[in-house]
């Protein structure tokens, strides 16, 4: 399973969240489901409602995880005596804010 992350407008006549699911304190604007797999190689999902400072959050992590996920197959790839210059210059510009922030 691939890591994703989906966001869905909800019907607040219905489903009734009164606070986001990710910071516990701001109302919830959206609904998402998100989809890791774990180290162990076991998938984890987590499905909920978000405020919109956390849909930046989520993102944040699936980014994180994804770039992190490039920069093992790199090394691997590296181990093996691969060329590795083509997938330095997709991962550069596809992770540098990833890469850079403190």
């Amino acid at each position: 399973m691939k890591p994703s992350l989906f966001f869905a407008a909800f019907d607040p006549l219905y489903e009734t969240p009164t606070v986001c699911d990710v910071c516990r304190s701001n109302p919830p604007i959206l609904s998402y489901e998100f989809a890791t797999s774990e180290t162990r190689g076991q998938a984890e999902e987590k499905k909920g409602f978000c405020c919109a400072h956390c849909t930046t959050i989520l993102l944040q992590i699936l980014e994180r995880d994804e770039s992190q996920k490039w920069a093992e197959e790199k090394a691997a790839l590296k181990a093996e005596d691969s060329d590795v210059s083509d997938f330095r210059q997709r991962r550069l510009p596809a992770f540098w804010n990833a890469n850079n922030r403190a």
